[in-house]
């Protein structure tokens, strides 16, 4: 049986209230309650009495097929389908979890001229130094010993090692492929096509990662800047997507945000233990790697 069926079936046993209209609608919500606690319930009985409780499964599918009633009345009296919020939550669940093969991700530098791209692998070393009283640190490009940008503090009253938080745009670069601070520090901004660069590439983009960052930053302090971290919540993957979702990075999956974010946390955790270092930044692994001081 499928859902638009069952939909159908289950509408012909709703039951009138004896109050109010208003109220019939709430009694739904109320019921599926109810019917969640029913299946704690079941679970309960199986930890108290273990495999003595035969009757489990077939209690359990009782139990279920309540709480599915209850949600097929909820959706019929709000004008869903039943069918597509299956739909829409399997799509949801898999870009969420399942979207993680590297020959999927979108390369959004493959039209453009080979100097408007994004190395495929590059290396870079953050190295530490103090002036006048302050720690200091410089990002600098090792194919060339060049300077990346300009050094950077913490930007704070404490030293909180904030000034490492450019490797989160070298995460989302090598994962994601995308990155508009760095267009701009690269200088690989994708002029050929004015509407790209000023839409994708320009200060508004540059903004919008950047409180990608602020934001997962503040999240990962009450988790202690995800060290022991081996998932992202998803309500704050789903917030990170809201951020961008008017830019091309809309088409990554929350499973390919999950491997930026993690991955890029893992980098700035090192670099903070020791100081520094140099990061091998690989687009075609979709990857940071940490290399090591020297």
């Amino acid at each position: 049986m499928n859902f638009s069926t069952y939909q159908e079936k289950a509408k012909e046993t709703i039951q009138k209230n004896a109050s109010e209209d208003k109220h019939s609608e709430i009694v739904p919500f109320l019921g599926i309650i109810g019917e969640i606690g029913s299946v704690v319930t079941q679970l309960k009985i199986k930890f108290r009495d273990g495999e003595a409780y035969v009757a489990f499964k077939i209690k359990l599918a009782e139990e279920l097929g309540d709480v599915l009633w209850y949600l097929s009345t909820i959706a019929t009296q709000n004008g869903l389908s039943l069918e597509e919020v299956a739909t829409q939550n399997l799509a949801k669940i898999h870009d969420r979890f399942l979207v993680d093969d590297v020959s999927s991700y979108k390369d959004f530098d493959s039209i453009y001229p080979e100097l408007e791209r994004f190395p495929d692998e590059f290396e870079i070393e953050f190295q530490c130094f103090t002036e006048n009283g302050k720690n200091k640190l410089k990002i600098i490009d090792k194919s060339d010993n060049q300077l990346i940008g300009d050094p950077l503090t913490d930007n704070t009253y404490e030293d909180d090692g904030y000034r490492f938080h450019d490797i989160f745009h070298y995460g989302y670069l090598a994962a994601l492929g995308w990155s508009p601070v760095l267009r701009k520090l690269l200088k690989k901004k994708r002029k050929s096509d004015p509407t790209i660069d000023e839409n994708e590439d320009g200060a508004r983009s540059q903004i919008t990662e950047e409180l990608v960052s602020l934001f997962i930053y503040h999240h990962a302090l009450d988790h202690d800047l995800l060290k022991y971290s081996k998932s992202v919540d998803s309500g704050i993957i789903k917030k990170v997507q809201n951020l961008v979702m008017n830019t091309e990075v809309s088409e990554c999956s929350g499973k390919q945000w999950e491997k930026a974010i993690l991955n890029s946390y893992a980098m700035f955790n090192q670099l903070r233990e020791n100081n520094g270092g140099r990061i091998l930044v690989s687009k075609k692994n979709r990857a940071l790697i940490y290399l090591g001081k020297k």
